[in-house]
């Protein structure tokens, strides 16, 4: 299997965390909150990483961008 089609597949995995994880009929909670946030940023990290091709640039960049992602308010 390619790595797009492996990392689509994550992809939508990790949607369907996000889903059941809101799905709580009114309030989300903190670990429903948890579970958003990390697969958020899980997904945003794939996505960086493998269809805009930040595994090919220089470290930095890619630190850069993680560093983005996780950095709080």
């Amino acid at each position: 299997m390619a790595i797009l089609t492996r990392t689509w597949v994550v992809l939508m995995l990790l949607t369907a965390v996000s889903m059941w994880a809101g799905h709580g009929g009114g309030t989300l909670g903190p670990l429903g909150v948890g579970l958003v946030l990390a697969a958020a940023t899980v997904k945003a990290d794939r996505i960086l990483t493998h269809y805009l091709d930040l595994h090919r640039a220089e470290g930095g960049w890619r630190a850069g961008f993680r560093g983005l992602l996780t950095r709080r308010g």
